[in-house]
């Protein structure tokens, strides 16, 4: 049957409404997603969902803007469709929700400026950059304890040179109850295309309680390193230790600990002090993240230091303190680099200022980066403007205390 007059006549008018409704919904969802997140990052003691809020922030913070900015438009063209007060109101939402999704870009670009990093907005888009592609060239036990193997991942520098190259220990973040070597490999790649040796390590993990025995491990993988320095072509002297969030923690405590007796190897050897730390959101004091009670998402402090501590700050203070790198600041330790997220719901950003204020008032060269909003493992998007940010620190502060002449295409 051909359409009648009125069908062909309500053909636009359904046409319309089906648009209206699509665009009415459209922007209900972006404005509504938008105005969520950005409200729970902008009020952080919001329970629950501001931990969420501020690791998507420390992520996709251009891409929480866009889709604000999308909002908007699917507002306006539901307003165009006749839409009426909910579109208007909606366009309004979306709006304010924008304008408040650029106050934590407005802080990244600050910090950005303020640390001289040049930011990239496509590796911020797409989550990814060019990346180095180095792989492990070996994996070999460095140790056995408590009938478990310890394996090293050994990462090469991407272009050799005839002099030895500064050696990186690297450690593995996971609360010290799991995790293993290499399991973010971005740093040790990094580091190995820019003419470092890396040895990315495995220690023992909790329950029962490691908290004598991780950073022993550590102490144990320095003096691994310490006794193949020419197989591997490296220059113990001049030897970086770092680590992520536990690994972090590791790095200070055992940088610290080699000076003043509190940390020793569990495989004998000699463990060469380390040049310099890089410690990416540590936990610099624990009893911190105890009291504050600190979680995010699913991680509890308080599960995670029952695991690794035995128990609490009051039950175990000698413990605290032998782990706690705020506990062993005094002159003459390595120059040290701390990077971490403001906004860290895990391990208390106060934790960090306090470390800095010990080491400036011990004379002890140090850099801390902080970024703007940023969650606890906010480095593991690459690409983002955090990490970014970080990369560019570490690189200004290696050079300066452990300077390697780089490849000028090496991965930024």
């Amino acid at each position: 049957m051909s359409p009648t007059v009125a069908d062909r006549k309500s053909a636009p008018g359904s046409a319309r409404i089906w648009g209206r409704r699509a665009a009415l919904g459209l922007a209900m969802f972006w404005t509504a997603l938008t105005a969520l997140v950005v409200a729970c990052v902008l009020l952080p003691q919001i329970p629950g969902v501001s931990p969420i809020a501020t690791l998507l922030e420390s992520f996709f913070s251009l891409h929480i803007a866009i889709a604000g900015v999308v909002g908007f438009i699917f507002a306006v063209c539901a307003l165009q469709f006749g839409a009426g007060r909910v579109a208007a109101a909606a366009a309004a939402i979306a709006l304010l929700a924008t304008l408040g999704a650029l106050i934590p870009l407005l802080f990244v670009i600050h910090a950005a400026n303020l640390y001289g990093a040049k930011l990239s907005w496509l590796d911020q888009l797409r989550g990814v950059r060019k990346r180095a592609a180095n792989v492990p060239i070996r994996t070999i036990r460095y140790a056995h304890a408590d009938g478990k193997d310890l394996y090293v991942d050994i990462y090469a520098p991407t272009y050799p040179s005839p002099e030895k190259s500064p050696p990186v220990l690297m450690m593995h973040g996971g609360g010290y109850v799991s995790g293993k070597r290499s399991m973010f490999p971005d740093w040790s790649r990094w580091l190995s295309a820019r003419g470092y040796t890396v040895f990315d390590i495995d220690y023992r993990l909790a329950p029962p309680p490691t908290w004598n025995q991780a950073a022993q491990d550590a102490a144990c993988a320095l003096a691994w390193i310490n006794a193949h320095a020419d197989e591997y072509h490296v220059a113990p002297d001049r030897l970086l230790i770092a680590g992520q969030s536990a690994g972090a923690g590791l790095a200070l405590q055992v940088a610290y600990g080699l000076g003043d007796g509190t940390v020793q190897s569990s495989c004998g050897g000699v463990a060469p002090q380390p040049k310099a730390v890089f410690a990416i959101y540590p936990p610099d004091d624990f009893a911190l993240g105890w009291n504050m009670n600190t979680k995010l998402v699913s991680l509890s402090a308080r599960s995670l230091l029952q695991k690794y501590i035995g128990g609490s700050p009051e039950q175990y203070p000698d413990r605290y303190r032998a782990v706690s790198a705020i506990f062993h600041v005094r002159p003459g330790l390595p120059p040290t680099l701390i990077a971490a997220g403001e906004h860290d719901h895990l391990v208390p950003f106060e934790g960090h200022l306090e470390l800095v204020e010990k080491l400036n008032q011990a004379g002890v060269p140090n850099v801390l980066i902080a970024i703007p909003y940023g969650e606890h493992a906010y480095d593991l998007y690459w690409g983002g403007f955090g990490a970014q940010i970080t990369r560019h620190g570490a690189e200004k502060f290696l050079n300066q205390y452990l300077f390697v002449a780089e490849p000028h295409d090496a991965p930024r």
